[in-house]
């Protein structure tokens, strides 16, 4: 009972807290706000300041990759993306003063140039050909004129009759260019204009003085129809049969150069479909075009485009070829079988 009466008593005598008048309260009140306004103020000033050193740091926004690689050229440079064309359109096309330039509608990794000359295909073609084709031609020096002149006069040609088709792969023709430019060969204008469309298409890309394919492509050239010239001993004729001919036969390396289950039926023909002898058959006559014998690729290539996709009887025959029709045929039906075989490989 004392216990709880000397509590009580200890209650009622704690002080009391002391009473703020409103002059108090009100000088209190300034004293905080002033103090809250001062933190505030370098608050804002520090959040500044690290914002402001965290910017000067970090690297500047880096643009998302593209799905596909770019020419050095900036996208938004670029000319729209050239049309396509199916062989069909490509064969019905009228004459044209200029370049015509399609992507192979199915198989667009193949550029097709159709040129209003062999004149100006010729000139936009022969060096590089002459570097990855011609027996009598560097595999590592890009010739001159002068060079040039001389072995396309030492083959019985002219710039016209050179070549009547071109291919390439990208591959092989960005190498032409790189060592044009190593080389400091003087290309005329053709060539820088074809070296141009690469870059922009997305064939090529430079970088440092050196060109690189971006992928798998191939670039193809045919010309438009022109009379022959009769102040030369040459035929520059190229009509309606040879057209054609000649635009089956470069879409066919086309085709090599972009299609592996094809490349390998090419392959496959002439490993196992061949014997010794008729690989020689066909090997010694295209070094008498000037083909490069050593260049097995090339030997591959040209033998399928020939047997297989060379209409014109006027480019290649049993004839030409020097052997009988029956041969020839047994020749087109092994590469068919060949080109089934790997056609269902690829199925499965």
């Amino acid at each position: 009972m004392k216990a709880a009466k000397k509590r009580a008593t200890a209650v009622r005598r704690r002080p009391s807290p002391p009473v703020l008048t409103a002059s108090a309260t009100q000088l209190l009140w300034h004293h905080h706000r002033r103090a809250l306004l001062v933190w505030g103020a370098a608050l804002l000033l520090v959040l500044a300041l690290a914002a402001w050193l965290a910017q000067s740091a970090a690297p500047g926004p880096e643009a998302p990759e593209p799905s596909t690689p770019l020419p050095a050229t900036a996208a938004a440079e670029l000319p729209p993306a050239i049309p396509e064309a199916t062989l069909e359109q490509l064969l019905a096309a009228p004459k044209s003063a200029d370049w015509r330039i399609a992507r192979l509608a199915g198989n667009t990794a193949v550029m097709v140039i159709e040129f209003p000359s062999l004149l100006a295909q010729g000139q936009a073609f022969n060096r590089a050909a002459a570097l990855l084709e011609k027996t009598r031609g560097s595999r590592e020096r890009v010739l001159s004129d002068a060079e040039l002149q001389a072995l396309v006069a030492g083959a019985g040609d002219n710039v016209e009759t050179f070549y009547q088709g071109h291919d390439y792969t990208g591959i092989n023709i960005a190498r032409f260019f790189s060592l044009a430019a190593s080389q400091k060969v003087t290309l005329n204008e053709q060539e820088l204009r074809l070296r141009t469309l690469l870059l922009q298409e997305g064939v090529m890309r430079e970088e440092g003085g050196a060109y690189s394919a971006f992928s798998r492509q191939a670039v193809i050239g045919f010309s438009a129809v022109q009379p022959d010239n009769p102040a030369t001993k040459q035929d520059e004729t190229i009509d309606l049969q040879r057209r054609e001919s000649v635009l089956l036969h470069e879409l066919s390396h086309g085709k090599f150069f972009t299609r592996n289950d094809y490349q390998q039926a090419c392959w496959a023909f002439w490993k196992e479909a061949l014997t010794d002898a008729e690989r020689r058959l066909f090997r010694d006559y295209l070094a008498r075009n000037d083909y490069d014998p050593g260049n097995e690729e090339l030997m591959v290539n040209e033998t399928q485009a020939l047997l297989m996709h060379t209409p014109d009887t006027r480019a290649f025959s049993a004839t030409t070829l020097g052997v009988s029709e029956a041969q020839l045929a047994s020749f087109r039906a092994r590469f068919q079988q060949a080109e089934t075989a790997a056609q269902a490989a690829a199925a499965r």
